[in-house]
């Protein structure tokens, strides 16, 4: 150590010694590995040789048999007859430890420039830190191979000898101007499947991926891993004779790729018959008439050839003789045969594509699966979303899912919907009902009006259905005009009447007033502004807890169905409100709606219509109809408010807490009888005018 003294500051500055020189002989024994002929082993054996895996917090050497399916799949990345690999399966198969895998055999086989690519710059970090950086440090012959300076081992790139990883996410420059000889695709199908300008893109991060690797020639690989994300097209699609391994259809993503590719499927050898077949789900046989959990324990797969049962307890056992010849991968050949990946009659394709079914995943279990599935499915038979439905299919089974509604099973007919009318009283509860919602929709000239009784397990019908068109008196030039919501803020006080009023419960001395009212906060210019001076002055009435503005939110996607906050922004570019709003993901919830009225019995979420309903309000239930996007307006369709005002009653019920409520113990307000805290002595009263007013010709 050497101590200077510093003049400036009065004391001694102490500088560490400088590094002794290195010889001539000592630079070149470091680099004379660079000019190694790349190692001619395997991936996985070299996975086998350097990689340490994380097993329950022990950081053991990588094993093939604990994902047998993987071996195929990664080693044929290093092919020269593929130009790109394509993996889709199940989430938490091992598909992503393949990244890892390939990554490493160039990092101490074979360097070269190789980019890995995650969905977002989040998930890349996220990747690096808890993934990449913990297995380099823990496998002593990769830790060796990573620079030590400062910026060699960054959350965007790791400078290894003689090679440079980079970690990107899927952005038009991190897939362009640079030449790679293996791009990792990770989570494909939740990646933005076009880069670039939305008026001129630039192509998918597939293609796009594939040209940075050109210049490699029969060298450079692209490898694209996912679980499917994108729903079925074609509701009449059925596999072809000469393709036994194709995908349905998809608007987009990895499905596209594997079809373009070799198409192979996981195959297992019957232990009874010898026979080979493809486990999935779908062979999965096991008690439905249990509850999810009972019915997943007794799952067996089922052999398509002698029918054989074989319990979960040997899946791993097949899964470890099919790597050893017992079955395997099975591509298509030419004419649809099924060949191995090395047989001349395989498909001609530059991409080598592989399918696996959750069923033979490593990582879930078959009760697991089973219990996922039929809780999902009792849930759409209850209240028709989809969501959860199509995330086990996604997920947990790794195919791509067909919403219910292609094949035309969840259309609403208005004849249907007349045939299942009932004879209900108009303005009296049903016998059954146990509390009241009010849904108010805002038009140009009315106040659309719907109030909906609830009963248990979600049964509901319509008790009144109007439209207030007169303003009050005390609004400006009340006597000349219809309502204005756009306008007048005047003309919202028509909507108080509607907190006090009361409904009488058939055969039963009381009322039920409404335990939550709905108002639209969206439409013209100006009636966001009025409904949140609307609400606040209920706010300051002590209210609030009863009134709340909705705003709909279009898309399949939505986190969830109903979410209570302040907005984060206000519409272009403004500042936000200060008013809380009733989020509906509306889409999701007209699907729940329109399961709901297809029920023709009274059971769990059943909706059946009285009888009164005029032809009109009946027919704005069909006005819609649902593509890949979600609901849309039929061609011609003007009217939806019923539909509407349906979701908005939906909305109410699920926000106070519908799907919560134990039936033998609800909350006060959902009480049946006299007790129920909204209950009134008497509810007869003079029903809201909802004729129009006659106004003057010269005002329209």
């Amino acid at each position: 150590m050497v101590e200077i003294p510093d003049v400036a500051i009065g004391s001694v500055v102490k500088i560490p010694p400088v590094a002794p020189f290195l010889t001539p002989e000592e630079l070149l024994a470091d680099v004379l590995p660079l000019l190694d002929p790349p190692s001619r082993i395997s991936v996985t054996e070299a996975a086998e040789r350097y990689m340490r895996v994380n097993v329950a917090g022990m950081w053991q050497a990588f094993d093939r048999s604990v994902a047998p399916y993987m071996v195929e799949p990664t080693d044929i990345t290093q092919s020269r007859r593929f130009r790109a690999v394509c993996f889709i399966g199940p989430s938490q198969c091992g598909k992503t430890k393949m990244l890892e895998t390939v990554a490493m055999h160039a990092v101490t086989c074979d360097p070269g420039p190789i980019q890995v690519i995650h969905m977002t710059k989040s998930d890349a970090d996220a990747w690096v830190e808890e993934k990449l950086d913990p297995t380099i440090m823990n496998s002593p012959a990769i830790y060796e191979l990573l620079g030590k300076g400062r910026e060699d081992s960054t959350f965007s790139r790791k400078r290894f000898r003689g090679m440079l990883m980079r970690i990107g996410y899927p952005v038009a420059n991190q897939l362009s101007g640079r030449t790679q000889r293996a791009v990792l695709l990770t989570d494909y199908d939740h990646m933005p499947q076009r880069l670039g300008p939305k008026d001129s893109p630039e192509g998918s991060p597939y293609k796009m991926a594939r040209q940075r690797t050109k210049t490699f020639m029969s060298r450079g690989i692209v490898l694209v891993e996912g679980t499917p994300a994108f729903p079925v097209t074609d509701a009449e699609w059925s596999t072809p004779k000469d393709a036994p391994h194709a995908l349905p259809p998809v608007v987009s993503g990895i499905a596209q790729i594997y079809n373009e590719g070799t198409r192979a499927r996981w195959y297992w050898q019957c232990p009874e018959c010898d026979d080979l077949f493809e486990p999935r789900f779908d062979r999965l046989v096991y008690d439905e008439t249990l509850s999810p959990g009972a019915a997943g324990e007794t799952a067996e797969m089922k052999c398509p050839h002698c029918g054989s049962l074989i319990a979960h307890r040997f899946k791993s056992e097949l899964n470890r003789a099919a790597l050893k010849g017992r079955g395997g991968w099975l591509h298509e050949g030419l004419d649809g045969q099924l060949v191995s990946i090395d047989d001349p009659a395989i498909r001609q394709t530059d991409v080598a594509s592989y399918s696996l079914n959750g069923a033979a995943a490593t990582f879930s279990t078959w009760p697991e699966l089973v219990a996922h599935y039929e809780t999902a499915l009792r849930r759409f038979r209850e209240d028709g979303d989809e969501t959860d439905l199509g995330q086990v299919h996604y997920t947990d089974i790794g195919v791509p899912y067909m919403p219910r509604y292609l094949d035309g099973s969840g259309d609403l007919d208005l004849q249907a919907l007349k045939n299942n009318q009932r004879p209900f009283e108009r303005g009296i509860a049903p016998s059954w009902t146990r509390f009241i919602t009010v849904s108010v929709d805002v038009q140009a000239t009315r106040f659309p009006v719907q109030v909906t009784a609830w009963g248990p397990h979600g049964l509901r019908t319509i008790i009144d259905r109007f439209d207030l068109f007169t303003p009050p008196e005390q609004s400006p030039g009340a006597e000349d005009r219809p309502i204005d919501p756009a306008r007048y803020i005047e003309d919202w006080a028509v909507l108080l009447d509607l907190a006090e009023r009361s409904w009488r419960v058939q055969g039963a001395d009381y009322a039920l007033k409404a335990v939550a009212l709905a108002v639209d906060f969206q439409g013209a210019p100006g009636v966001s502004d009025n409904a949140e001076k609307f609400w606040r002055a209920r706010r300051k009435a002590g209210q609030s807890g009863r009134w709340y503005l909705t705003r709909g939110h279009g898309g399949l996607n939505q986190r969830e169905r109903v979410w209570y906050e302040t907005p984060d922004r206000g519409s272009k570019g403004k500042k936000a409100r200060g008013v809380k709003l009733l989020n509906m993901a509306v889409d999701r919830l007209k699907d729940s709606v329109v399961a709901a009225l297809g029920r023709t019995d009274d059971g769990v979420n059943a909706f059946p219509l009285p009888d009164w309903l005029e032809q009109e309000h009946l027919a704005e239930f069909v006005a819609e109809q649902r593509t890949l996007k979600g609901w849309e307006k039929r061609p011609g369709k003007v009217r939806n408010e019923s539909l509407d005002l349906s979701v908005q009653a939906l909305a109410l019920a699920t926000f106070k807490g519908l799907e919560r409520i134990r039936w033998d113990d609800p909350p006060a307000w959902a009480v049946g009888g006299s007790e129920n805290s909204f209950a009134v002595p008497d509810g007869t009263q003079e029903k809201p005018k909802t004729t129009r007013r006659r106004i003057p010709r010269r005002l329209f």
